[in-house]
C-alpha cells in the first residue's frame, strides 16, 4: 500500500532495532506517532520512550501456534454449529430457536471484545488470554453438558465471552510482536486459520452429527483448549509488551486491582443491553407477538435508549467528564477512514454469518442432505473466503492497491455472488451452479475482511491498538447478531404465512420445534412445503444483497487524497 512521505517517515520511526537477547526477545524503542483529529493533516512523529519488544526464535513460532489455535477453536464454534443445528433443535426441542443458539454466543462475544482489551492493559495480555481461553473450555464442557435448549443458550453466551478475549487479544499480539512490515504475512496467517475455522467447522459438525451425539461439537474444545493454554503460558513472556521495562516502570502502567478503576464498566452496560434488547425484539418477541404490540415497541425504544446512552457516556469521558478509559474512544468517531473501515466490517458480518449458517439449515431441510453433507457442500464458499483473505493481503501489501478500492472489489463479488444466490431453485435440487455463486461471494467477504486486519495498525494511534482491534472484532460480530436477528425474523414470519394452507395451524407450530415432521407428511404435501422453504431461503439472499451494497458508500469513507496509503 502506497503511503505519503510524512506518513512512511512516522512508521519507519515507530519501529528502531536496539539488541536481541537470548530469550527470543527483540527490544526496540517505539516511537509513537501522532494523529491529529483532521484526517488530512499529516502524520508526524513525537517521541514516546516506552521500550518495547518484538519476539523471535522459538517464542515468536510458539507464540504464533498458540494463536492460531486460539483463532481455530473460537471461530469454528460458529461455524461448527451451522450443520449441528438441526440435530441439536431436534433433540432439545427448539428448532424456533436456533437463532439464539448462535446470536448467544454472538451477543457476548461482540460485547466483550473491547473489555478484554483494556483488561490486558490493566493485567497483561498473557494472563488475560489464558484467562480468556480458560473461559471459553469450561463452559463448551457445559454446553456439551445442557439438558435444554435454555441451558444451551446461557452457556453459549458464558461461552462467547471467553471466546471474545481469545480473538480480541489474538489480534491485539499480532500487532505487537513483529513489526509493522511483517505485518502482512502474520495477517494472512491469522486470516488462514479464521477461514479454515470457518471450513473446518461445518464439516466436524456434520462428522460428529453423523457419528455420534451433538454433544461432542462442544466437547471437542476442551483437549483443543487445554493444549492452547500450555503453548501461551510457554510462548509469551511475562509483561509482554513491556517485559523489557523497569518492574515498577510495568506495573505503573498496568494497575494491578487500582486499574479496574478504569474500566468503563458502565459504557459496558449500555452496550450489552442495547445489543441484548435489540436481539431480543429481533429474534423473539416479534415474531411471536408481532411488531404492533406494545412490548415489541418498548424493546426497541430501551434498545434505542441505550445506544444514545451509550454514545453519549463515551463522549462524556472524552470531554474529561469521568475518570475512566472509554470502552470506544471518541476520537474513533472523528476518524473518519477508521470508522469507514469498522462499518465495511460491520456490513460484512451479516452476509458472512448468515450464509454460514442459513446455508447448511437449507441443505439439510430442503435437499435432504446429512450434516456432513452439508458441510461438505460448504467447502467452496469457506475455501474462497480463506482466499480472499490471503489475496487482500497481498494486494493490500507492498502499496498495491489502496484500501478503498480493495474493499470496493470485496463488495462487488458480495454483491454479484448474492444476486445469483437468489435464482436458485425452490425444488429440494442443489446445482451445480450454486456452489460456483458460494465462490464469488465468499471471495468477496475474505477481501473484505483481510483488508480490515491490515489496515488497522496503519489507520489508529499505536496506545489505542488493543482497542481498535477489540473494536474490529466487535464491529464484525455486531453485524453477525443484527443480520442473523433480522434474517431470522424475516424468515420465519414469511415461512408461517407461506405455509397457511398447505398445513394445518398445529403441524406449523411442531415445524417451530422439530423440522423432521416434514418426513411424515405425504409426498404432495412435503414437496409443496418444501418449495416454500427454498423460497424464504432465497429471498434472505435479498437482505444480504442491500448490506454488500452498503459497504460501496463505507468504502467512500476511507478515500483521502493526502492519504494514498488509505485508499
Amino acid at each position: 500500500m502506497e503511503t505519503t512521505p510524512a506518513v512512511q517517515e512516522a512508521h519507519e520511526m515507530n519501529e528502531i532495532p536496539q539488541q536481541q537477547n537470548g530469550n527470543g526477545v527483540e527490544h526496540h524503542k517505539r516511537i509513537e506517532s501522532t494523529a491529529t483529529d483532521d484526517p488530512e493533516k499529516k502524520i508526524l512523529p513525537s517521541t514516546d520512550n516506552t521500550p518495547t519488544a518484538y519476539l523471535t526464535g522459538w517464542r515468536l513460532h510458539c507464540t504464533t501456534l498458540g494463536i492460531v489455535l486460539a483463532l481455530f477453536l473460537v471461530n469454528m464454534e460458529i461455524s461448527i454449529i451451522g450443520t449441528s443445528l438441526v440435530d441439536i433443535t431436534n433433540d432439545l426441542q427448539g428448532f424456533s430457536e436456533t437463532s439464539w443458539i448462535v446470536s448467544g454466543y454472538l451477543v457476548t462475544y461482540m460485547g466483550f471484545n473491547i473489555v478484554w482489551g483494556k483488561l490486558s492493559d490493566i493485567f497483561g495480555r498473557k494472563s488475560m488470554f489464558i484467562l480468556s481461553m480458560l473461559l471459553f473450555t469450561v463452559w463448551s464442557a457445559g454446553c456439551g453438558a445442557s439438558q435444554t435448549i435454555n441451558q444451551l443458550i446461557i452457556c453459549r453466551a458464558f461461552q462467547g465471552i471467553g471466546g471474545a478475549g481469545c480473538y480480541s487479544l489474538a489480534t491485539v499480539l499480532t500487532y505487537e510482536f513483529v513489526p509493522k512490515e511483517k505485518l502482512g504475512m502474520y495477517g494472512a496467517i491469522n486470516s488462514v486459520a479464521v477461514a479454515l475455522a470457518t471450513l473446518g467447522g461445518p464439516l466436524f459438525g456434520g462428522l460428529i452429527c453423523n457419528n455420534t451425539t451433538w454433544r461432542w461439537v462442544f466437547y471437542l474444545n476442551l483437549p483443543g483448549g487445554g493444549l492452547t493454554m500450555a503453548i501461551l503460558f510457554l510462548g509469551i513472556p511475562n509483561g509482554f509488551p513491556y517485559q523489557n521495562v523497569p518492574k515498577e516502570q510495568a506495573q505503573k502502567r498496568h494497575g494491578g486491582l487500582r486499574g479496574l478503576r478504569r474500566i468503563d464498566l458502565f459504557g459496558l452496560t449500555m452496550l450489552l443491553s442495547g445489543s441484548l434488547l435489540l436481539s431480543a425484539v429481533l429474534l423473539e418477541f416479534s415474531l411471536r407477538n408481532g411488531w404492533s404490540n406494545p412490548g415489541s415497541i418498548l424493546l426497541i425504544v430501551f434498545a434505542l435508549i441505550s445506544w444514545i446512552v451509550f454514545l453519549g457516556w463515551e463522549w462524556y469521558i472524552a470531554v474529561g467528564g469521568a475518570k475512566v478509559e472509554a470502552l470506544f474512544p471518541w476520537e474513533f468517531f472523528l476518524d473518519r477512514p477508521w470508522m469507514g473501515i469498522l462499518l465495511s466490517t460491520l456490513l460484512l458480518g451479516v452476509p458472512f454469518n448468515v450464509i454460514v449458517v442459513f446455508i447448511p439449515q437449507r441443505l439439510q431441510t430442503v435437499s435432504g442432505t446429512s450434516p456432513l453433507g452439508a458441510g461438505e457442500r460448504l467447502l467452496p464458499y469457506t475455501f474462497a473466503a480463506a482466499f480472499g483473505s490471503v489475496l487482500a493481503m497481498i494486494m493490500g501489501s507492498k502499496r498495491r492497491l489502496p484500501v478503498v478500492a480493495i474493499l470496493v472489489i470485496g463488495a462487488s463479488f458480495q454483491m454479484i455472488g448474492l444476486g445469483l444466490m437468489t435464482t436458485m431453485p425452490t425444488t429440494p435440487d442443489w446445482p451445480d451452479k450454486g456452489y460456483g455463486f458460494l465462490v464469488l461471494a465468499g471471495v468477496g467477504l475474505g477481501i473484505s475482511f483481510g483488508i480490515g486486519i491490515l489496515a488497522t495498525p496503519f489507520v489508529v494511534k499505536p496506545k489505542n491498538i488493543a482497542v481498535a482491534g477489540g473494536s474490529l472484532i466487535q464491529f464484525r460480530f455486531m453485524g453477525g447478531v443484527i443480520g442473523l436477528a433480522i434474517c431470522s425474523n424475516v424468515f420465519n414470519s414469511r415461512l408461517k404465512r407461506g405455509l397457511v394452507g398447505i398445513l394445518s395451524s398445529q403441524q406449523i407450530d411442531s415445524l417451530d420445534r422439530d423440522t423432521s415432521i416434514l418426513a411424515t407428511l405425504t409426498p404432495g404435501v412435503r414437496d409443496e412445503a418444501l418449495a416454500v422453504f427454498a423460497e424464504q431461503y432465497n429471498y434472505l439472499n435479498w437482505i444480504l444483497i442491500a448490506f454488500a451494497a452498503a459497504q460501496l458508500l463505507t468504502a467512500g469513507m476511507v478515500w483521502n487524497k493526502r492519504w494514498t496509503k488509505l485508499g
